[in-house]
């Protein structure tokens, strides 16, 4: 049933609406098996559909009397949860309604059994062919063998996104994903930039782009029309910037009016939830943008979210949680989906295989990838969750892990490749994430900007005519000194550069923040005057340590600027090296 709102009415003008309901939004998933177990049903009874201005004002506009029960979807049992508890169950005595309780069905199917039977097919590797995206585009070759030409590191490096703030795309977003590496870009792949969200575009750098109004004041509106429009000019500007996802809409339910995100996301209701999302979706996509669903799921505390554990039931998951995002998902068309930092029912969301695989894909039939949260942790159930764990989330297909600063380098040491090697991981299952990331690169802005020849993936300085004195000279490595300088927010220090030999240097910054470890603190680059890149830190707890960066330099003279947008860094010396 589409949301429905009148246009605005002059004094005596009138508008019909019309609306239609579909069954299952009024349907009830039996978890317990009272009358059909792990289906959505309509319980015998009548319906009785009301009309009117407030929840005090309604008329009975139509009944629906059924005589038997109607089961609406039949599935399998997934996400339930491990851990007893019990839920308040309604119980009917001398028309009275009496609470009482009973316990959540829990978990009655072998998980590891299921994974082990829904792996995937390896395919074959092959020796690079020479078959680009392009070929796949143009129908000349299949996804398969194209994939088939990928290394082992080749597909390892395509499951990382590099930020925050890569200089690889506009600077200042949040992460870069697809054509990473060198070998990635030879194989025709783009780079496809992601920017914060959901509240409009969030570039680190300092620019200007548009504040959006927020979920919940979209919500209110409860006009779909209004919302799509809104949001084709959303994509309209994320297309400008060369920004291809926008990490956004905020999906969760407002569970708890104290939940630090509430802002972000829509309502309390998952119908009107769903019904926003399909509307941001629908614009989005209409321009050659796309959004990315989030938080999934039951993402419902700010506090402690990197390490709660959501215990819940398959009813309330399915019923409450999870509508907003399979309504996107059917109707809207989404491409791409960000899980959360918590565990559902045991299992970090973003390496829980029934979350990701079972109900998002095999259930509701999402075509797109996966991400999860930045520096998200991953494990195996009964296990510790951390950062490293990316065997677990490519089993889930969750297919990018976000963020590392060099995926070619594996910067955050993660175990894709040794649980590779040790048959703890299959390569069919690695090369499912690629083509699941590949899908969607294909119909994204980023591949349209390439087949139009707009390959330049960094920005160089432009000439400077100006003379430079006190030149340091970068002769293949050198090193500048901070020496006490000015780090607060809107001052910046600069930098006379003699730069011998063009190319990629890695900057190494010695450096400390008192900020925690998640807080990010940004740093805008300027070469000769022109701003090219924003570097991205995280907060230390006070240590100080080093932190590396990439950036290339031309040859000649530079003036190299580095300008503090925020508080909270602290740099001792930086040592320039040519990669």
């Amino acid at each position: 049933m589409p949301l429905k709102k009148t246009n605005v009415l002059e004094p005596t003008q009138t508008q019909s609406l019309t609306l239609v309901v579909d069954l299952k939004d009024c349907a009830s998933y039996d978890d317990v098996g009272v009358v059909q177990a792990f289906a959505f049903v309509l319980e015998e009874g009548v319906y009785r559909f009301h009309v009117g201005n407030s929840v005090r004002h309604t008329h009975v506009a139509y009944e629906l009397n059924l005589d038997n029960v109607v089961v609406l979807e039949q599935l399998e049992s997934a996400c339930a949860p491990v851990t007893p508890f019990k839920r308040i169950k309604p119980h009917f005595e001398n028309s009275q309604v009496q609470l009482i309780l009973e316990d959540v069905p829990l978990r009655n199917y072998d998980l590891n059994q299921r994974i082990a039977t829904h792996r995937p097919q390896s395919i074959e590797p092959t020796q690079d062919r020479g078959f680009k995206l392009v070929d796949v585009a143009s129908g000349k070759v299949s996804m398969d063998d194209f994939i088939a030409q990928f290394s082992d590191h080749d597909l390892a490096c395509l499951v990382r996104g590099e930020g925050m703030s890569s200089p690889k795309v506009t600077p200042g977003v949040a992460s870069a994903f697809g054509g990473v590496t060198q070998n990635l870009l030879g194989f025709g792949l783009p780079l496809a930039a992601c920017s914060d969200g959901p509240s409009g575009i969030r570039m680190d750098n300092g620019a200007i782009a548009t504040s959006l109004p927020n979920g919940t004041c979209l919500a209110c509106t409860w006009n779909q029309p209004l919302v799509e429009d809104l949001y084709v000019l959303e994509g309209k500007e994320l297309i400008l910037n060369k920004i291809d996802f926008l990490l956004g809409p905020g999906i969760n339910i407002h569970r708890n009016p104290l939940n630090g995100r509430n802002f972000e996301y829509f309502s309390e209701d998952p119908f009107l939830t769903g019904s926003m999302a399909v509307a941001q979706m629908k614009g989005m996509h209409s321009v050659g943008a796309s959004g990315t669903l989030k938080h999934f799921a039951a993402n419902n505390q700010e506090t402690a979210r990197h390490f709660i554990d959501c215990i819940v039931s398959e009813r309330a998951l399915r019923e409450i949680y999870l509508k907003g995002y399979e309504m996107a998902v059917k109707q809207g068309q989404s491409r791409s989906i960000m899980t959360s930092y918590s565990a559902v029912n045991g299992i970090w969301a973003a390496s829980n295989y029934d979350l990701n695989t079972t109900i998002l894909r095999d259930q509701w039939g999402f075509d797109g990838f996966v991400m999860t949260d930045w520096w998200a942790k991953l494990n195996d159930e009964g296990e510790e969750a951390t950062v490293r764990n990316t065997k677990a989330m490519i089993r889930a297909q969750n297919d990018i892990y976000m963020v590392v600063e060099n995926a070619e380098e594996n910067s955050l040491n993660d175990n894709t490749l040794e649980a590779l090697e040790a048959g703890l991981l299959t390569r069919g299952e690695l090369q499912r994430c690629a083509k699941n990331i590949l899908k969607v690169i294909l119909k994204s802005e980023a591949f349209a900007r390439l087949q139009r020849g707009e390959t330049d993936l960094v920005k160089l300085a432009k000439e400077f005519n100006e003379v430079l004195t006190n030149l340091v000279k970068i002769d293949g490595h050198g090193l500048l000194s901070f020496d006490g300088s000015d780090t607060s927010q809107g001052s910046k220090k600069n930098f006379n550069l003699d730069v011998q030999e063009a190319g990629t240097y890695v900057f190494a910054f010695a450096m400390s923040s008192t900020l925690n470890p998640l807080a990010q603190i940004p740093l805008n680059v300027s070469l000769n005057d022109e701003f090219v890149a924003t570097f991205v830190f995280n907060g230390t707890d006070g240590v100080w340590t080093t932190k590396e960066k990439e950036f290339v330099l031309p040859q000649g003279p530079v003036k190299l600027t580095f300008n503090f947008p925020q508080n909270g860094l602290q740099f001792q010396q930086l040592h320039v090296t040519k990669k």
